[in-house]
């Protein structure tokens, strides 16, 4: 069905097909989920007819190549000629332009102009960027996705209360991390991928990113600790954060701490389907803006990307539809310490569910 409505799109642009490269979108229209050990791959879509998967000759026989609906090709890999991944799109070019003739959509955030040439396709005028199809197409779960990503979010809690039960005095960042991905792949029965900021004491003000990485820090009494994890499960990611105590915190951060639940509760209440994605974002600003710093968005989309469309942001152009799949993340940041809270939710035809927090 999905790759049916992408063809859907594609005759409306009076493509004759597309390429598709982007690993993400790969997996959403094929199943072949791209790990460390694949060769690079493509997916020819037709605008017409069936679509062609091709992969490394290593990779054919994986699951996900076995249940692909569609034409299987395969490329040699690591004998003569095939080294390294341009050589491997040059092997993969014979197979682009016998399939697809102009014009073709391409992603044009994810193949480069070097790569496009490799692969036979002109770009005198005759292709077309059809990476935003394939977002709009995404942010919208079907019911398998959805079924993922609440396995996903439950996950996420088991992590959650783990880190709720061990955190204290003593505890250090990497100790916590160790133990909540432990806790999550003993739910999950398997190993799993996952993303995390674990944050203890003063580093709560550096909200995540790169500067998350969990290392020996370790607590002291009343410190805070921000626990953001996002386990991917099935090939899509749930995402939630707590912040917890090391002890008893001052009145001053339980004051903070049950703003953001209130403002949280509140911008529950706006979800559903119509509602823009701006005005939600404007709502938190408008409340935490008085307390602290809110230096990032309110929330945004989770699927096969941790971070995905919708986005929850001052001058999103978004609109909330059914089937969407969201967290709402407010947090507030001072000197010394910051707080953030965030859970999952999933878009109804009238309103929403809650699909973290569950414990």
């Amino acid at each position: 069905m999905r790759i049916k409505n992408f063809q859907k799109e594609l005759a409306k642009k009076s493509l004759t097909g597309a390429v598709i490269s982007n690993i993400d979108n790969l997996f959403y229209l094929s199943g072949h989920l791209i790990t460390g050990g694949c060769g690079p791959a493509l997916l020819l879509v037709p605008a017409e007819g069936e679509p062609v998967l091709v992969v490394s000759e290593y990779d054919i026989s994986l699951p996900s190549c076995r249940h692909f609906h569609g034409r299987l090709l395969s490329y040699p890999a690591g004998g003569p000629g095939v080294s390294s991944s341009a050589d491997a799109a040059r092997v993969l070019a014979h197979s682009c332009r016998e399939l697809l003739k102009p014009p073709v959509g391409i992603e044009a955030d994810c193949l480069s102009i070097g790569d496009a040439y490799i692969l036979g396709i002109s770009l005198d005028g005759e292709w077309s960027d059809t990476g935003s199809l394939i977002k709009d197409l995404r942010a919208v779960k079907d019911s398998d996705e959805i079924a993922s990503l609440k396995t996903a979010c439950r996950i996420a809690d088991c992590g959650q209360v783990k880190a709720g039960d061990i955190y204290k005095k003593g505890v250090s960042e990497i100790r916590l991390q160790a133990a909540i991905r432990c806790a999550m792949e003993t739910e999950a029965g398997a190993p799993i991928d996952c993303k995390a900021d674990v944050l203890i004491g003063e580093k709560t003000t550096l909200i995540g990113g790169p500067a998350g990485i969990a290392e020996k820090n370790i607590a002291r009494d009343a410190d805070p600790v921000i626990v953001d994890i996002l386990p991917r499960v099935g090939g899509y990611f749930a995402d939630t954060t707590r912040t917890l105590w090391a002890g008893s915190p001052s009145s001053e951060k339980k004051e903070v701490i049950e703003l953001l639940f209130s403002v949280k509760q509140d911008l529950e209440k706006m979800l559903g389907p119509g509602v823009e994605a701006k005005t939600i974002d404007n709502a938190a600003r408008e409340r935490l803006s008085k307390a602290g710093l809110f230096p990032h968005h309110t929330g945004h989309g989770i699927g096969i990307s941790a971070n995905e469309a919708p986005y929850i942001t001052p001058d999103s152009p978004d609109v909330l539809r059914e089937g969407m799949t969201i967290t709402l993340e407010p947090g507030l940041y001072f000197d010394t310490w910051g707080a953030r809270i965030e859970d999952d939710y999933l878009i109804t035809g009238d309103g929403f569910e809650k699909m973290t927090g569950l414990y």
